[in-house]
């Protein structure tokens, strides 16, 4: 009996962007130390990486900063409302480097990471943008919405504008698994590394398919190759489908 076997393809390769600032782009490879005392990495060095899974939030702000202060609380105030309807997000702070001697003006104001930038590593450099700018990412670091201060849309958090802005691309920033199927049923899943997907299959061509699974498998790259052996040997010509399952 022929089994079926699966191949794993590795994380696709970005064509690089002209500006880190345009969607589809990488978050930047920094390593920061976290001075939130309340974060479970407190006073690590670490990096964006280590959020890979979820929609990150990420704030280029400054200790010394009143506005920065004002939006550090409404972030920490939606991360509250993420929180209590169920949707896992991450946020970020990554603090300029002259304001390291404030740092205390932030840990008071949220409960999430805070990074503190240094002239060496130059985090705000990496993310070629200046206080007060905003980047969301999706669960593979990719960059889905960037929001310069004081750009076409609103995005100061204290105003009801900016708050439903940056709110409506965080929950617009999830990762659209996706599947297809060459002539050879060699079936791709182009996902998240680290989630569990079912694919089913069916040789209905009409409108009624009557799916039946073909094959669960948690994918530990963002994209995943599997061969229907099945449906080579006998010839069959198959539709394919995927679901995320919890």
């Amino acid at each position: 009996m022929m089994l079926a076997t699966a191949l794993v393809a590795p994380s696709r390769t970005l064509a690089q962007p002209e500006s880190p600032k345009k969607p589809g782009s990488p978050w930047p490879e920094w390593k920061l130390t976290d001075f939130q005392p309340k974060s479970p990495r407190f006073n690590e060095t670490y990096g964006l990486e280590h959020f890979r899974g979820r929609v990150t939030f990420v704030a280029l702000l400054a200790t010394w900063c009143g506005f920065c202060k004002t939006q550090i609380e409404k972030m920490e105030e939606m991360r509250k409302e993420f929180a209590a309807n169920r949707i896992k997000v991450n946020f970020v702070v990554v603090n300029v480097a002259s304001g390291e001697s404030e740092q205390n003006e932030f840990t008071s104001r949220c409960s999430f990471p805070l990074f503190q930038d240094t002239e060496l590593v130059d985090a705000f450099g990496l993310h070629q943008g200046g206080k007060d700018d905003y980047y969301i990412y999706n669960e593979r670091g990719e960059l889905t919405d960037f929001f310069p201060f004081r750009g076409t849309r609103a995005s100061d958090l204290a105003s009801p504008e900016g708050y439903a802005n940056l709110k409506q691309a965080i929950l617009d920033a999830p990762f659209q698994s996706r599947l297809s199927a060459e002539t050879v049923a060699a079936v791709t899943i182009d996902g998240v590394a680290g989630r569990t997907y079912r694919i089913d299959y069916s040789e209905d061509l009409g409108d009624n398919k009557n799916w039946k699974p073909l094959k669960t498998v948690t994918i530990d790259a963002d994209q995943f190759i599997y061969i229907d052996l099945e449906a080579t040997r006998l010839r069959k010509q198959r539709f394919y489908r995927i679901e995320e399952v919890p």
